[in-house]
């Protein structure tokens, strides 16, 4: 079997997993990180993505951050003030956005798509090195699920500019419940999907119910993520070196710069060790920063943020007219343990899957979804459906004198549904039609030649992206 790859590019970092012989793994980039920052800088006249974007002198680099925001069709004002206000490139907007990245050697223009597919090169790079063939690189990409037809495409065009074969754009929490199986569940459960990013969030409520899917609640929040919470991490560090060494980092925008990746990455230590060591070379004014953070003074600062974290859940449990039975944890903020208690203790008595670490779950959701349709060889996958992942209405089977709904509104592509057919043995041919309504007219036909087949025979229908095939055995 060929292997699929999945990708999640978020706001802050992306992430790269591969399915192959029914395991999927996430792949390490050049640096040995699970994760690659999604940041991209002109430093003197080279472009570089990922870790080495923000390593060096950040002051002799123009460089953009949380480009995401701005791939989006219908973003707005809010979302471009927040990329000016990351980044040290300057943000033309007239008839379209142009990013002006200029350092001491040159100045050169790209925008949002551009920057994208930057950075789809880079894990596109990763994924190439993983494998000895030189086919097709076939990929599943997540969306958030507010996006639009058209913002999809977008990111499509990226990937596949990048070198990418893409197979399909699937939301952020459907891919979160495929890398946890949770559609194959036998009994009908509700699900919490909670995805905490670096400068934005989503609570969605999902059903699954005998294999179909369908979106039950969702709220999302762009003015909320876990870089609030690297501020304040920050601006501690800033307030103990100044204690010190009486010499304040806040009055410099430089060092506050230096101490925000730092605190980044500290944020992220600290999610799994009880204690972090920050060290900055030349701070201010010549002097270094060292300086060691525990986990309990961290947890501390969490302390005053957590209620903001835990309001969008809230919200989308409040609305909801059902039990939660289960929780799925995404994204780079939510690997922090007081955050995961606190969103466990609002649903004492649902199961919290964290098998996957939270900023790996889309990703891993996305390469297994491309591994099942890579083990449909004869889908037609030529015109990929961006827009639709759910089966928009019922649709029902008749044959002979029966009726059976096959499918029903709300089931995820590649679904299949098998039954066992009796008949008499003189006869040789039997028909199969389609109907969205029991009582209405046929959409589909289909006839089997079955004189030569055991009785019962099986029939199995299959979902696909743009048809439904049927098959007897």
């Amino acid at each position: 079997m060929a292997v699929a790859y999945g990708i999640h590019l978020g706001n802050s970092s992306g992430c790269l997993a591969a399915f192959n012989n029914g395991t999927s793994s996430v792949l390490a980039n050049d640096a040995g990180d699970r994760v690659t920052p999604a940041i991209v800088a002109l430093n003197g006249s080279e472009w570089e993505v990922g870790l080495p974007a923000i390593s060096g002198q950040a002051s002799s680099k123009a460089i953009i951050k949380h480009n995401k925001r701005l791939m989006n069709c219908d973003w707005v004002e809010e979302d471009l003030a927040f990329v000016e206000s990351s980044s040290s490139c300057r943000i033309q907007n007239e008839d379209k956005l142009v990013y002006e990245f200029e350092t001491s050697e040159t100045k050169l223009f790209s925008n949002p798509d551009n920057i994208a597919t930057k950075i789809y090169a880079k894990l596109f790079t990763i994924a190439s090195h993983s494998v000895k063939d030189e086919g097709d690189l076939k990929l599943v990409l997540a969306a958030p699920l507010h996006w639009s037809h058209a913002s999809r495409e977008i990111l499509t065009k990226c990937a596949e500019l990048a070198g990418f074969d893409v197979l399909q754009v699937i939301s952020e929490p459907a891919a979160a419940l495929l890398a946890y199986n949770i559609e194959e569940s036998p009994e009908d459960v509700n699900v919490l999907v909670y995805r905490l990013g670096g400068s934005t969030c989503a609570a969605s409520i999902i059903k699954v119910s005998g294999g179909f899917i369908s979106i039950e609640k969702n709220i999302f929040r762009s003015d909320l993520g876990g870089q609030s919470l690297t501020k304040e991490l920050a601006v501690y560090i800033a307030q103990e070196f100044r204690q010190k060494w009486k010499l304040d980092p806040q009055e410099s925008r430089r060092a506050m710069a230096k101490l925000l990746t730092h605190a980044d990455n500290c944020k992220h230590v600290l999610s799994t060790l009880n204690s972090a060591h920050v060290f900055i070379e030349s701070l201010v004014e010549g002097v270094d920063c060292s300086q060691n953070v525990t986990r309990a003074r961290f947890e501390n600062i969490l302390s005053s943020k957590i209620s903001a974290y835990l309001e969008p859940v809230q919200k989308v449990i409040e609305s909801f007219d059902g039990t939660i039975n289960k929780i799925v944890l995404c994204g780079g903020s939510m690997k922090i343990p007081k955050l995961q208690t606190a969103i466990a203790n609002l649903l004492p008595n649902a199961e919290v899957l964290s098998g996957i670490k939270p900023d790996e779950v889309i990703a891993v959701g996305c390469a297994k979804h491309a591994g099942i349709i890579l083990d449909f060889p004869n889908s037609s996958l030529t015109d990929v459906n961006t827009e639709v992942e759910f089966l928009g209405k019922d649709i029902y089977l008749k044959y002979l004198n029966q009726t059976v709904k096959l499918f029903k509104e709300g089931t995820a592509p590649y679904t299949q549904y098998s039954c066992d057919i009796d008949s008499s043995n003189d006869v040789k041919n039997m028909s199969f039609t389609l109907h969205a309504d029991p009582n209405g007219e046929e959409f589909a036909r289909e006839e089997f030649n079955i004189e030569n087949l055991n009785k019962p025979f099986k029939l199995k229908a299959t979902l696909q992206e743009s048809k439904l095939m049927l098959q007897v055995e």
